[in-house]
């Protein structure tokens, strides 16, 4: 039995998703996007969409009654019938183009990626076909077009029925009146229309996130191998720290060659001042450690000819309060003093 996805998708199966295409969108979204910013664009060109719209009929009524077949007079038809459709459908394309593009983006951002384009021959499969088309997928698909379908006839049905006098007057009015009254009744429908389609993309957008969100989690499987690819393997990392650990002993073991004094405390501590009077306000710890630490550190001493110095309570003191290339606490500094006035005088060296 296959182990349910329970878990969260982590931010890296999440950009792997992203570059491979997937991501929550709704095609319905962009859809009424579209719908919404062609009738924007209708509402802001009205008056030249019009305009052009009243020169095309009159250019076929004129025109085209004496329109002879030959090659410059069909460029020229062709020429002038593309330029009135770009002045009459152009506001519509734009806005229906922008709108579009602004709900796409908003919905998934800026993503560049082949995979989707890639032949998958099981969605080209037709028993899988079948397959989606019989599920409960498939059925909730079409029964919410249905739902769709019904909203829009009963908009349209209730508008019709409320402005059903001004219907019939448009009737017993001018042509020019009555073109324009008609275009008001239809904008005012095709609003509500868009309303309503608008109303349903965003709820197809919240499904189709939510399922987006369902299909992206991970078992717990993949989450735990997830987290060894992110966070690397916990051997290797143990073997990396234990390196790490080891060349630092190094490093503090080499420190000690050139130290000033190592104080201990005989058994179990050990620390590695180094002072340089000209240079140093103060004593700095460059090493120190504890039982096998301790030992290797005064090995190191005693080989290098660094003078030892036995001080429990000093020894205890410094290894607790200082960490590694820090300098001594000037409580400590009458003890540490003490202790370098003893190895100058035992040198023969004036402080």
């Amino acid at each position: 039995m296959p182990e349910e996805r329970t878990e969260q998708a982590t931010p890296r199966h999440r950009d792997e998703a992203r570059r491979r295409g997937e991501i929550a969108r709704s095609a319905e979204l962009a859809g009424a996007a579209a719908l919404i910013g062609a009738l924007l664009g209708l509402r802001v060109c009205w008056s030249g969409a019009l305009m052009a719209a009243t020169d095309g009929v009159r250019w076929a009524l004129r025109d085209c009654a004496h329109w002879s077949p030959t090659i410059e007079s069909a460029s020229t038809l062709a020429a002038t019938a593309f330029t009135l459709a770009a002045q009459m459908a152009g506001p519509l394309a734009v806005g229906a183009c922008i709108m579009a593009l602004v709900a796409n983006l908003g919905q998934t951002g800026f993503v560049v990626s082949a995979q989707p384009l890639a032949i998958n021959w099981r969605r080209m499969s037709i028993l899988q076909g079948l397959r989606r088309m019989c599920s409960v997928r498939g059925f909730f698909v079409v029964a919410r077009s249905l739902a769709k379908v019904a909203a829009v006839a009963a908009v349209t049905f209730l508008f019709t029925r409320s402005h059903w006098v001004e219907v019939l007057a448009l009737s017993r009015v001018s042509p020019a009146r009555g073109a324009s009254g008609l275009g008001k009744l239809m904008w005012g429908l095709l609003l509500q229309v868009g309303g309503v389609l608008l109303v349903a993309a965003a709820a197809d957008y919240l499904l189709q996130r939510r399922e987006f969100e369902k299909n992206l989690r991970m078992t717990r499987q993949e989450a735990r191998e997830e987290h060894k690819r992110t966070e690397g393997d916990p051997l290797v990392r143990g073997r990396v720290r234990e390196r790490q650990r080891a060349l630092a002993r190094q490093r503090m073991l080499e420190a000690v060659k050139r130290a000033t004094v190592v104080v201990v405390n005989p058994i179990e501590i050990a620390v590695a001042l180094k002072y340089e009077v000209a240079k140093m306000p103060a004593p700095v710890v460059v090493a120190k450690g504890t039982r096998l630490m301790a030992e290797r550190i005064r090995d190191q001493a005693e080989k290098h000819g660094v003078p030892v110095a036995r001080n429990e309570g000093l020894a205890r003191a410094l290894y607790r309060s200082v960490p590694i290339g820090r300098q001594i606490p000037p409580e400590l500094y009458q003890a540490v003093a003490e202790i370098l006035a003893f190895i100058y005088r035992t040198a023969g060296k004036s402080r």
